[in-house]
Protein backbone atom coordinates (compact mmCIF):
# COMPACT_ATOMS: atom_id res chain seq x y z
CA UNK A 1 0.00 0.00 0.00
CA UNK A 2 1.47 3.31 -0.84
CA UNK A 3 0.02 6.91 0.24
CA UNK A 4 1.06 10.18 -0.75
CA UNK A 5 -0.71 13.25 0.42
CA UNK A 6 -3.30 10.99 1.92
CA UNK A 7 -4.73 12.71 5.21
CA UNK A 8 -2.26 12.71 7.16
CA UNK A 9 0.45 11.15 5.22
CA UNK A 10 3.21 13.36 3.23
CA UNK A 11 4.10 9.86 1.97
CA UNK A 12 3.84 6.07 3.20
CA UNK A 13 4.82 2.55 2.17
CA UNK A 14 3.16 -0.59 3.62
CA UNK A 15 3.25 -4.23 3.64
CA UNK A 16 1.05 -6.85 4.87
CA UNK A 17 1.17 -10.34 5.96
CA UNK A 18 -1.41 -12.56 3.75
CA UNK A 19 -2.73 -14.13 6.32
CA UNK A 20 -3.41 -11.02 9.77
CA UNK A 21 -2.09 -7.84 9.98
CA UNK A 22 -2.24 -5.81 13.21
CA UNK A 23 -2.55 -2.15 13.13
CA UNK A 24 -1.23 -0.80 15.99
CA UNK A 25 -0.90 2.80 16.88
CA UNK A 26 -1.10 5.86 19.64
CA UNK A 27 -4.20 8.41 19.04
CA UNK A 28 -3.54 10.30 15.92
CA UNK A 29 -1.31 8.18 14.27
CA UNK A 30 -3.14 7.49 11.09
CA UNK A 31 -4.26 4.14 11.88
CA UNK A 32 -7.73 5.12 10.73
CA UNK A 33 -6.49 6.47 7.30
CA UNK A 34 -4.53 3.48 6.54
CA UNK A 35 -8.16 1.70 6.93
CA UNK A 36 -9.73 4.20 5.19
CA UNK A 37 -7.20 4.21 2.26
CA UNK A 38 -7.90 0.53 1.91
CA UNK A 39 -11.59 0.62 1.61
CA UNK A 40 -10.76 3.80 -0.99
CA UNK A 41 -9.35 1.35 -2.94
CA UNK A 42 -12.16 -0.99 -2.63
CA UNK A 43 -14.98 0.93 -3.13
CA UNK A 44 -13.89 3.54 -5.13
CA UNK A 45 -15.13 6.12 -2.27
CA UNK A 46 -14.52 7.20 1.13
CA UNK A 47 -16.76 5.87 3.81
CA UNK A 48 -15.63 8.90 6.24
CA UNK A 49 -15.32 12.04 4.31
CA UNK A 50 -18.13 14.05 2.99
CA UNK A 51 -16.14 15.36 0.46
CA UNK A 52 -13.14 13.98 -2.00
CA UNK A 53 -10.98 16.77 -0.89
CA UNK A 54 -10.91 15.91 3.00
CA UNK A 55 -9.26 13.00 1.75
CA UNK A 56 -6.48 15.13 0.04
CA UNK A 57 -3.52 16.25 2.89
CA UNK A 58 -3.67 20.32 3.68
CA UNK A 59 -2.27 22.44 1.37
CA UNK A 60 -1.96 19.93 -1.41
CA UNK A 61 -3.25 19.21 -4.66
CA UNK A 62 -3.16 15.88 -5.85
CA UNK A 63 -3.74 12.41 -3.45
CA UNK A 64 -2.78 9.04 -4.25
CA UNK A 65 -3.35 5.69 -3.05
CA UNK A 66 -2.11 2.74 -4.80
CA UNK A 67 -2.11 -1.15 -3.52
CA UNK A 68 -0.90 -3.91 -4.83
CA UNK A 69 -2.73 -7.45 -4.74
CA UNK A 70 -2.13 -10.90 -5.32
CA UNK A 71 -5.10 -13.05 -5.47
CA UNK A 72 -5.21 -16.84 -4.45
CA UNK A 73 -4.85 -17.76 -7.93
CA UNK A 74 -1.24 -15.63 -7.85
CA UNK A 75 -3.02 -12.98 -10.33
CA UNK A 76 -1.49 -9.66 -9.41
CA UNK A 77 -3.64 -6.47 -9.78
CA UNK A 78 -2.35 -2.92 -9.19
CA UNK A 79 -5.08 -0.55 -8.20
CA UNK A 80 -4.99 3.25 -7.86
CA UNK A 81 -7.27 5.82 -7.24
CA UNK A 82 -5.58 9.53 -7.65
CA UNK A 83 -7.49 12.85 -6.62
CA UNK A 84 -6.25 15.93 -8.04
CA UNK A 85 -8.19 19.68 -6.66
CA UNK A 86 -8.75 22.87 -8.22
CA UNK A 87 -10.63 25.75 -8.55
CA UNK A 88 -11.59 25.21 -12.03
CA UNK A 89 -13.73 22.03 -11.48
CA UNK A 90 -15.97 24.35 -9.33
CA UNK A 91 -16.37 24.66 -4.95
CA UNK A 92 -14.97 21.56 -3.79
CA UNK A 93 -14.26 20.26 -7.17
CA UNK A 94 -12.19 16.94 -7.18
CA UNK A 95 -11.06 14.96 -10.15
CA UNK A 96 -10.96 11.48 -9.28
CA UNK A 97 -9.32 8.74 -11.40
CA UNK A 98 -9.05 5.13 -11.13
CA UNK A 99 -6.68 2.74 -12.21
CA UNK A 100 -6.09 -1.17 -12.78
CA UNK A 101 -3.32 -2.26 -13.89
CA UNK A 102 -2.67 1.43 -15.21
CA UNK A 103 -5.69 1.66 -17.28
CA UNK A 104 -8.00 4.18 -15.93
CA UNK A 105 -11.82 2.19 -15.10
CA UNK A 106 -14.97 3.94 -14.37
CA UNK A 107 -15.88 3.63 -10.30
CA UNK A 108 -18.69 1.12 -11.00
CA UNK A 109 -15.79 -0.79 -13.16
CA UNK A 110 -13.15 -0.38 -10.38
CA UNK A 111 -15.69 -1.27 -6.90
CA UNK A 112 -15.24 -4.31 -6.52
CA UNK A 113 -11.62 -5.55 -7.63
CA UNK A 114 -10.43 -5.62 -3.81
CA UNK A 115 -13.65 -6.80 -1.68
CA UNK A 116 -13.83 -5.52 1.87
CA UNK A 117 -15.97 -5.24 4.55
CA UNK A 118 -15.37 -2.74 7.27
CA UNK A 119 -16.83 -3.09 10.54
CA UNK A 120 -15.85 -0.34 13.13
CA UNK A 121 -17.56 -0.21 16.67
CA UNK A 122 -19.66 2.41 15.92
CA UNK A 123 -21.84 -0.66 13.59
CA UNK A 124 -23.01 -1.59 16.84
CA UNK A 125 -26.10 0.71 16.14
CA UNK A 126 -26.59 -2.23 13.01
CA UNK A 127 -28.17 -4.38 15.68
CA UNK A 128 -30.48 -1.85 17.67
CA UNK A 129 -30.67 1.04 14.96
CA UNK A 130 -32.61 2.01 11.97
CA UNK A 131 -33.23 -0.62 9.20
CA UNK A 132 -31.90 2.29 6.41
CA UNK A 133 -28.24 1.49 8.49
CA UNK A 134 -28.79 -2.42 7.67
CA UNK A 135 -29.91 -1.71 3.76
CA UNK A 136 -26.67 0.72 3.55
CA UNK A 137 -24.37 -2.41 5.14
CA UNK A 138 -26.22 -4.73 2.52
CA UNK A 139 -25.32 -2.10 -0.38
CA UNK A 140 -22.25 -1.90 0.44
CA UNK A 141 -21.85 -5.37 0.00
CA UNK A 142 -24.07 -6.24 -2.70
CA UNK A 143 -21.89 -3.12 -4.85
CA UNK A 144 -18.74 -4.59 -4.67
CA UNK A 145 -20.05 -8.49 -5.56
CA UNK A 146 -22.35 -7.21 -8.28
CA UNK A 147 -21.51 -5.54 -11.34
CA UNK A 148 -25.23 -4.70 -12.24
CA UNK A 149 -26.37 -3.86 -8.75
CA UNK A 150 -23.39 -1.36 -9.09
CA UNK A 151 -24.96 0.46 -12.23
CA UNK A 152 -28.39 -0.20 -10.94
CA UNK A 153 -27.36 1.60 -7.90
CA UNK A 154 -26.14 4.87 -9.50
CA UNK A 155 -29.23 5.01 -11.98
CA UNK A 156 -31.57 4.27 -8.74
CA UNK A 157 -29.85 7.16 -6.95
CA UNK A 158 -29.94 9.69 -10.31
CA UNK A 159 -33.27 9.24 -10.93
CA UNK A 160 -34.42 9.07 -7.70
CA UNK A 161 -32.97 12.72 -7.19
CA UNK A 162 -34.29 13.94 -10.72
CA UNK A 163 -37.77 12.59 -9.73
CA UNK A 164 -37.40 14.38 -5.98
CA UNK A 165 -36.04 17.74 -8.14
CA UNK A 166 -39.24 17.34 -10.24
CA UNK A 167 -41.62 16.74 -7.54
CA UNK A 168 -39.55 20.11 -5.83
CA UNK A 169 -40.25 22.01 -9.12
CA UNK A 170 -44.06 21.43 -9.16
CA UNK A 171 -44.76 22.34 -5.61
CA UNK A 172 -42.74 25.90 -6.28
CA UNK A 173 -44.78 26.59 -10.09
CA UNK A 174 -47.80 24.61 -9.27
CA UNK A 175 -47.24 22.90 -12.38
CA UNK A 176 -46.70 19.16 -12.52
CA UNK A 177 -45.58 17.65 -16.20
CA UNK A 178 -46.87 14.08 -15.86
CA UNK A 179 -44.85 12.88 -18.93
CA UNK A 180 -41.44 13.36 -16.94
CA UNK A 181 -42.54 11.74 -13.87
CA UNK A 182 -43.84 8.66 -15.75
CA UNK A 183 -40.21 8.63 -17.23
CA UNK A 184 -38.24 8.70 -13.57
CA UNK A 185 -41.10 6.74 -11.70
CA UNK A 186 -40.43 4.25 -14.56
CA UNK A 187 -36.69 4.40 -14.12
CA UNK A 188 -36.66 4.30 -9.77
CA UNK A 189 -39.49 1.15 -10.25
CA UNK A 190 -37.10 -0.97 -12.42
CA UNK A 191 -33.68 -0.02 -10.65
CA UNK A 192 -34.99 -0.15 -7.12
Amino acid sequence: LLLQNFRSYDSADFSFSSSITFIVGPNTAGKSNIIESISLLSLGKSKRADHYEQLIKIDEDISRVKGSIESEDNEKRELEVTLAKGEKWGKNGVIKKYLLNGLPKRRTDFAGILPTLLFEPSELDLISGSPGLRRDLMDEVLEQTDRQYRRDMLTYTKALRQRNALLQRARESGVRVEKQFNYWDEVVIRTG
